[in-house]
């Protein structure tokens, strides 16, 4: 899987179905030529990151929410244990 573009640091400032306000920044955005992966870095120590991933899925799901919204499909989202140099994927 080679990417055709990375984004840095992404400002989000977007309206969710709720007419929330969503403003974060995502971590890192790897566009392929099916669509694209959004990356958090965590530096949490951590036993077991599969587990530890359920502490920030709502937020990567909102992420990938707001990114669906702006027309992009979003093939799933990821953490980066920068720690341990684990990533862990959920696929959409």
């Amino acid at each position: 899987m080679l990417s055709k573009s990375l984004v840095r640091e992404l400002p989000l400032h977007v309206l969710d179905e709720n007419s929330s306000v969503v403003f974060g920044t995502v971590d890192l955005v790897v566009e392929i030529d099916d669509g694209i992966w959004i990356i958090d870095h965590k530096s949490d120590q951590i036993d077991d990151p599969e587990a530890a991933l359920s502490n920030y899925l709502p937020q990567l799901e909102c992420y990938a929410k707001s990114m669906s919204s702006m027309g992009c499909k979003v093939l799933g989202v990821a953490i980066n244990w920068i720690r341990r140099g684990e990533v862990v994927l959920v696929r959409f």
